[in-house]
């Protein structure tokens, strides 16, 4: 079994990165920026944060699940998406070259523009906006500076239990309960991923020992407004409170892709465990919003 470092364990992702880890009997570090709970202090946007906390942690293989990922924020705060998207994770590789380990970093399905039918991992990619463009640079800079030691994973629409509550599903369930309507893109559509499973699929790659460039996300693909009515009956919601709107008026500062569907067969081929579908996820993640939700909120 190997030590891991999970850098940004607080988040949706990273808890889910904990969880599958340590039930593999692997020894995990955990860091968070902000120091508390007896974690590694990690600020991904400082290289010299991220070589010091790596330095503390020693571990044998560094999975960044950080980032700075609020798409239409990192359309007016270039300077810091770059450190936190891209100069962070190439610390982070360089550290784990230097020092013998592996590295994982998390891309997005953003950094594709949406005009083909399906994506493979070969696919040229065509960032549409600030975000995708630094995960993209991301990608390289962990590549470049990885080695072959680097494992780099696409996925999309990433929903599940989240302390926090910033996923789609969640942020649509606690409006909902709220008695506020939601406007939906209706012309947006992905791959659903429930995190538990990317961290799976995350395990099984490192302990296969894969490198290189993998994209792995639910099978389905939908719109956003399918989605948020599937929530919406799997949480007991009432779904006229999701308003479909066209992505042309909600506003939003960057520009998205409109329909991305990843092409995972190269995952499949390779063994890796199934991603579950969505209602399943969904089902999981309304018992997980069961037992954490404030008493007055469950449904």
């Amino acid at each position: 079994m190997s030590r891991v470092c999970v850098v940004g364990s607080t988040g949706q992702l990273g808890g889910a990165l904990v969880r599958a880890f340590r039930a593999g009997g692997h020894e995990v570090v955990e860091t968070v920026r902000v120091a508390g709970g007896g974690r590694v202090v990690l600020d991904l946007g400082e290289p010299a944060s991220v070589r010091a906390a790596l330095d503390d942690a020693a571990a044998e293989v560094v999975v960044v699940a950080a980032a700075f990922c609020h798409v239409d924020r990192c359309e007016t705060e270039r300077a810091v998406v770059t450190a936190v998207n891209v100069e962070g994770p190439r610390a982070a590789a360089a550290w784990a070259s230097a020092h013998g380990a592996r590295v994982v970093f998390y891309s997005t399905d953003h950094v594709f523009d949406g005009a083909a039918e399906r994506y493979t991992e070969t696919a040229a990619p065509h960032p549409l906006n600030a975000y995708a463009a630094s995960k993209l640079a991301g990608e390289e800079a962990v590549r470049a500076a990885g080695a072959d030691a680097a494992l780099v994973i696409r996925t999309a629409w990433l929903y599940g239990p989240d302390p926090s509550r910033r996923n789609f599903a969640l942020r649509l369930v606690d409006a909902s309960r709220a008695g506020r309507d939601t406007r939906v893109p209706s012309d947006q559509w992905g791959m659903p991923t429930y995190t538990d499973d990317l961290a799976e699929v995350t395990r099984f790659l490192v302990e296969a020992r894969h490198s290189g460039l993998w994209h792995a996300a639910g099978d389905e693909l939908m719109d956003r407004v399918t989605l948020a009515r599937i929530v919406c009956d799997v949480f007991g919601l009432d779904a006229a409170r999701v308003v479909p709107t066209p992505t042309h008026a909600l506003g939003q500062a960057a520009r998205r892709p409109l329909r991305v569907r990843f092409d995972t067969g190269r995952l499949r081929a390779a063994g890796a465990p199934a991603v579950r579908g969505l209602r399943a996820g969904l089902e999981a993640l309304r018992a997980w919003d069961l037992a954490h939700a404030p008493p007055g909120a469950r449904a």
